[in-house]
C-alpha cells in the first residue's frame, strides 16, 4: 500500500480558545494512521474562513481532513472554506456520507459534509462528531489509495498557479534525513522598480509555463551535492509584499544548498515564459518579460 501524507484540522472556536478539549482531532488522527496514513497530530483552528483557509495552505499532505463547522449555524463555515480552495467537488463523497448517516438520523441530510480535489490534494470537510468521523472514514477507506495514486500519481500538482503560495510546501517538499542543509528562495512584490513606485502588479504565463518550471526544477537535481529541489510560481493580482516566486533546494552542506538554489533562481528568471503588468502609484503601467 502507498504511504499517503495526511493533515488534520480542527475548527473550533471554542477548541481554539481553549474553553473546550478537541477530542474529535485525535480520534481523527488514529483513524487515519488506522488506514495507513502518516499523519501529524491535529491542527485546531477557529471556525473563521481566513483561519482555515490559511491552515489548509500551511503544509504540504495528499489527504487533508477538516473536521467541524459543516452545520447550518452562522458559525459553521468549513464547506466554504473549502469549496472556495477546490480545482473540482466530488459530489459522490458527500453522497456516501450522508447515505451512510441516515441510517441513524434523518438529520443526516443537513450536513455539508464536502470533499474536492486542491493542487494534486484530496480535501474533505466533515462533522465534529464521533460518529460523523466514524462515518467519514468508512467513507474514505476504500477510496484514499486509488483516489491518491488517481490525484497524485501523475504529478498533476500545478507549479503555476494562481491560489497563494508559501515557502512552507516546498520547504516540506526538500527535506530529506541526509539533508544538513535547506535554502528557500522568497520573491515577493516590491514596491517600486527603477526608481518608480509600484502599487500592484499582475502575472501571466504562457500555457508552458508549468512545463518550463518543472523542467529547470528537475535541472537543479543535477547541481553538486543536490539532494532535493522545488519551485513554485503565482500568477494573478498580487499586491504589494505578496510571494511571487519561490525555490527551495536541499543538499548535505550549506555552500551546495546556496550555490545550487541560486542557480535555480537564475535558470527560472531566465526561461520562465511569466510576464507582469506593473501598475504605478503615477497611473501608468507597463508589461515586463521577467519571472
Amino acid at each position: 500500500m502507498v504511504t499517503v501524507k495526511a493533515r488534520v484540522i480542527v475548527c473550533s472556536d471554542s477548541a481554539a480558545a481553549g474553553s473546550t478539549e478537541d477530542t474529535t482531532g485525535p480520534v481523527l488522527v488514529t483513524g487515519l494512521r488506522d488506514l495507513g496514513c502518516d499523519v501529524d497530530e491535529p491542527l485546531v483552528v477557529p471556525d473563521d474562513v481566513a483561519a482555515i483557509t490559511e491552515a489548509i495552505g500551511a503544509g504540504v499532505a495528499d489527504v487533508i481532513v477538516c473536521t467541524g463547522g459543516t452545520g447550518l449555524g452562522p458559525r459553521d463555515v468549513t464547506p466554504d472554506a473549502v469549496l472556495a480552495l477546490i480545482d473540482r467537488e466530488l459530489p459522490g463523497f458527500g453522497e456516501a456520507f450522508r447515505a451512510r448517516g441516515r441510517a441513524q438520523t434523518p438529520l443526516a441530510d443537513l450536513s455539508r459534509a464536502v470533499a474536492g480535489t486542491r493542487e494534486g490534494c484530496l480535501l474533505v470537510a466533515l462533522p465534529g462528531s464521533h460518529g460523523a468521523i466514524a462515518d467519514g472514514l468508512a467513507v474514505l477507506g476504500p477510496l484514499l489509495e486509488h483516489a491518491h495514486h488517481v490525484i497524485a500519481g501523475a504529478d498533476h500538482r500545478r507549479l503555476i498557479r494562481s491560489t497563494p503560495i508559501t515557502t512552507a510546501e516546498i520547504e516540506a517538499e526538500v527535506h530529506r534525513p541526509d539533508a544538513g542543509a535547506v535554502v528557500v528562495f522568497e520573491g515577493r512584490v516590491r514596491d517600486h522598480d527603477h526608481g518608480r513606485s509600484v502599487a500592484s502588479l499582475t502575472y501571466e504565463a504562457h500555457p508552458d509555463a508549468d512545463a518550463v518550471l518543472r523542467e529547470v526544477v528537475a535541472e537543479a537535481l543535477d547541481q553538486p551535492g543536490v539532494i532535493a529541489a522545488a519551485s513554485l510560481h503565482r500568477v494573478g493580482d498580487l499586491a504589494i509584499g505578496d510571494l511571487a516566486f519561490t525555490a527551495a533546494v536541499s543538499a548535505a552542506h550549506r555552500g551546495e544548498a546556496f550555490a545550487a538554489c541560486a542557480w535555480l533562481v537564475d535558470a527560472v528568471k531566465e526561461r520562465l515564459p511569466v510576464w507582469k503588468l506593473q501598475r504605478f502609484t503615477d497611473g501608468t503601467q507597463e508589461w515586463v518579460n521577467c519571472a
